[in-house]
């Protein structure tokens, strides 16, 4: 309809040479343009277009959950720890910035941004591309404090990104400079000294470590030196009383199933995880280095954890020191359990709704989706409900990141939006499978309207009474 009304307004009619003038007009004119248009693509918005499928391309290949280790070499020579100014990024940080086409998918998913803290990741890209184009000063003028503290490092914002920018590690080496500057104070500042003095963020003496086994008679690596699994318990079920039931249902499934496990004890210090999202990376890396030392003592080639902090930190993290074991989260190995028959999920619970809460370390950042699910026999439990974002697609419960160790008002709580997600599901229990989310989203339940008739559970806590139920 177009080209037969411009036909019929402009073309009728035109002899030939004047057709092939205006042939050749039109041509440079498109011409021109088109040049232009690539001749300004440097300075205008469309500078994604080239610099996005560059970033793809450059972008190096690592496990989602593996941060970039600094070197001490590096920090000797050049007196810097962290970013401190823009051009202390890397040269493919630097073009990941320019690659940005602002379309705020970032934004969408940040459970920061959800919950009104200051930290929006398309801001963080978009501030630090206008601190490279135009100068000035980073840290505390472009960039707040309070902004990088407010990440979860959840990894929501590096999956939905198109052109692949590393927002965590953009803000990770930006906390990297912060603290090394001295920079942090308060709970955070004190969890760490813990974890270098004590080495747990709980502050709790080590020897401690067994406490939660009292009157399990579980195996350590020094009575059963033949272990197969080591189970590594982790300093929240260690200390935390709430996460030490967890271990105990852990701990009395692999017994009933006859698996050949030992846990080290004492011998057990902190992965250094919170010390490393944090921005501590030399007190990350010295636990690191100790623990790996302490694996390899003890010959541990299979490791199993209920922590997927500590299961990503064990089996994407420690292979930069040396450290390669076979990890799994607890999840994988009940389910493998059940799989075999060593195990039943059969009972059902209690008739009452279920849904399950994804960890983000768990799911989205280890793709250990299934697993928790064939635990709760998710599939065969017609009462088992599924919130809308799940699975790797799953929403933060706030404490990643180091945010554990943060305060926050009540009204910027990342567990309190999670909680109300949970609760319109109609479900009566909540399973997880991280100490973490665990503490997060039974506080969310006890601050949101219908949390109270809502149970807060761990996976192997609803395994272990079913087994219970069928005797």
């Amino acid at each position: 309809t177009v080209g037969w009304l411009i036909d019929t307004t402009f073309l009728r009619g035109i002899d030939i040479e004047s057709a092939k003038t205006m042939h050749l007009v039109t041509w440079w004119l498109h011409a021109i343009l088109v040049a232009g248009f690539f001749a300004t693509i440097p300075v205008n918005r469309f500078l994604h277009v080239i610099t996005g499928p560059m970033n793809i391309a450059t972008r190096p290949e690592r496990p989602m959950g593996e941060l970039v280790p600094l070197k001490m070499e590096t920090v000797e020579e050049t007196g810097l720890i962290g970013v401190g100014q823009i051009g202390d990024f890397n040269q493919q940080q630097l073009l990941s910035l320019d690659a940005c086409m602002e379309c705020g998918r970032c934004e969408d998913v940040c459970p920061a941004t959800a919950s009104g803290k200051p930290l929006s990741p398309k801001f963080i890209v978009t501030d630090l591309r206008g601190v490279m184009a135009h100068g000035g000063e980073l840290h505390g003028v472009a960039i707040n404090p309070d902004t990088l503290w407010s990440c979860t490092m959840c990894q929501a914002c590096v999956q939905e990104c198109p052109v692949l920018i590393g927002h965590v590690d953009l803000i990770g080496d930006m906390r990297r400079y912060l603290v090394g500057e001295g920079k942090l104070s308060g709970p955070p500042a004190r969890s760490l000294q813990q974890i270098g003095n004590q080495g747990n963020p709980y502050g709790r003496p080590n020897g401690e470590r067994l406490a939660w086994a009292e009157g399990l008679e579980v195996p350590t690596v020094e009575s059963n030196p033949d272990f197969e699994y080591l189970f590594w318990v982790g300093c929240a079920a260690s200390f935390d009383p709430r996460a030490q039931k967890v271990a105990r249902a852990t701990a009395q499934l692999l017994q009933q199933a006859g698996v050949n496990f030992a846990v080290l004890g004492k011998e057990e210090t902190c992965t250094g995880d919170p010390a490393r999202r944090i921005g501590d990376e030399f007190l990350f890396q010295e636990r690191a280095t100790t623990n790996v030392a302490t694996l390899g003592r003890r010959q541990v080639k299979k490791i199993v954890t209920a922590c997927p902090h500590c299961q990503n930190t064990l089996k994407n993290e420690y292979p930069q020191f040396g450290g390669e074991y076979e990890v799994q989260h607890h999840s994988t190995l009940l389910a493998e359990l059940i799989e075999a028959g060593r195990l039943t999920n059969a009972a059902a619970n209690e008739g009452e709704p279920i849904t399950l809460h994804d960890p983000c370390y768990l799911a989205r950042v280890n793709g250990i989706v299934d697993a928790p699910r064939a635990v709760l026999g998710a599939e065969k439990d017609e009462q088992y409900r599924e919130m809308p974002r799940c699975g790797k697609k799953t929403f933060c419960c706030g404490a990643g990141g180091g945010r554990m160790w943060f305060e926050e008002p009540p009204a910027q709580r990342v567990s309190t939006l999670r909680a109300q997600e949970a609760i319109a599901t109609g479900a009566k229990t909540l399973a997880t499978g991280c100490p973490f989310c665990l503490n997060m989203m039974s506080d969310g339940m006890a601050g949101t309207e219908g949390g109270e008739n809502v149970k807060v559970l761990d996976i192997a806590e609803v395994l272990l009474s079913r087994q219970k139920a069928q005797l």
